[in-house]
């Protein structure tokens, strides 16, 4: 189970990565508050992380595959 608990996490980890990537430019040509979109980001991050530390005690982005359960 904690496999695929670690697979969902790092597949939050890459969809706000494209997220950012996407939004920052649609940000940029709507001229909108850059501010606002970063820390958003950060909160999405921030979401993942403390995820990650409630269910596997410890707080990271990314899990390797090669890591002990």
């Amino acid at each position: 189970m904690k496999i695929l608990l670690k697979k969902v996490a790092n597949s939050l980890t890459i969809a706000v990565s494209v997220l950012l990537v996407g939004g920052f430019l649609y940000v940029l040509a709507n001229q909108l508050p850059v501010g606002d979109f970063i820390y958003s980001m950060a909160f999405c991050y921030l979401a993942i992380a403390v995820l990650n530390y409630l269910i596997f005690g410890t707080a990271k982005l990314w899990h390797k595959p090669d890591e002990p359960n």
